[in-house]
């Protein structure tokens, strides 16, 4: 924190959002943390949040659906997409109503998922299919995601 002589302006604290916002999208907890962080008081950090809500800079709606598009893209299921949401801490009705409009089928990002990593070659033993299954789990995937990527990637 920063002594009474460094305390940051309204003027500062709102460039200092904006600079935040034009690099990437942030969930509303994030921006108000880095704000804090560098700086700004409570009550002005609050105040800028709800400013750049106001005027659109900062949606937490868009945040869950960046936060998706980058899950989908980087091949992690639903699990792992639900941490980073918490980590984040988003709301889950927004993270919902982003996955009812996307729509993603983790089943086929699944099985790509595992075509990517090991090839179109079948698991040839036992321990290569846990091998497998393991990293699948680790990536965010359900058993029966795993079960239909293992499945459609040996055939």
């Amino acid at each position: 924190m920063k002594s009474d002589a460094e305390v940051l302006t309204a003027q500062q604290v709102w460039q200092l959002a904006i600079g935040l916002l034009s690099r990437r999208e942030h969930s509303s907890h994030e921006l108000l943390d880095k704000l804090r962080q560098r700086g700004a008081d409570d009550d002005l950090a609050q105040a800028t949040l709800e400013r750049c809500q106001l005027e659109q800079y900062q949606s937490d709606q868009r945040f869950a659906e960046m936060l998706l598009r980058h899950c989908v893209s980087k091949g992690q299921g639903l699990a792992v997409l639900r941490q980073l949401s918490r980590q984040h801490r988003l709301d889950q009705e927004l993270l919902q109503q982003a996955l009812d409009s996307a729509e993603p089928d983790w089943f086929e990002l699944a099985r790509s998922c595992a075509q990517k990593k090991f090839g179109e070659l079948a698991a040839g033993s036992d321990k290569e299919r846990l091998k497998r299954m393991a990293f699948l789990q680790r990536r965010g995937f359900n058993s029966e995601q795993i079960r239909y990527a293992l499945q459609h990637s040996d055939s």
